[in-house]
């Protein structure tokens, strides 16, 4: 009995630590969220090359792709330029080394030469390296009306 109850607590200990761990992981990412947003809003590429992975794959709500170099080079140049995001309905989901984001966000933007107001959801994919966690990828989809 006191074998069965001692592999209880056990079990019980790992899963409590194992959610403390989740949580803050689940609140790093959306610390990285934030500063995402705000690196786009202000045009801060260094910011932006710190957060992404050299392996970037950012596809747009018009299924145009970019990559981290071709990514931080519009938004360097302004060829992309954020005025404006606001996001709700955020949630990350953390496996192992890898963390996904969903969201919903309202876009003010301007691109492609002209003035864009985007309804979007989108998943970023996290990845843990030595260097921490970067975005390994970016997929927005327009939310239809």
């Amino acid at each position: 009995m006191k074998r069965i109850l001692g592999g209880l607590i056990v079990m019980i200990l790992t899963a409590v630590i194992a959610n403390a761990q989740s949580g803050k992981v689940e609140q790093e990412i959306l610390k990285l969220e934030q500063q995402w947003e705000t690196a786009l809003v202000k045009a801060d590429v260094a910011v932006l090359e710190k957060l992404y992975h050299d392996k970037l794959i950012y596809t747009h709500s018009n299924a145009s792709i970019d990559d981290k170099t071709s990514y931080n080079s519009k938004i360097k140049s302004g060829a992309s330029k954020y005025i404006s995001i606001k996001r709700d309905d955020i949630k990350v989901t953390v496996i192992d080394d890898t963390a996904i984001v969903t969201c919903h966000w309202l876009v003010h933007s301007f691109g492609g030469g002209k003035e864009n107001h985007t309804d979007a959801r989108y998943v970023h994919v996290y990845v843990k390296e030595k260097g921490g966690w970067k975005m390994a990828a970016h997929q927005s989809t327009f939310v239809v009306k």
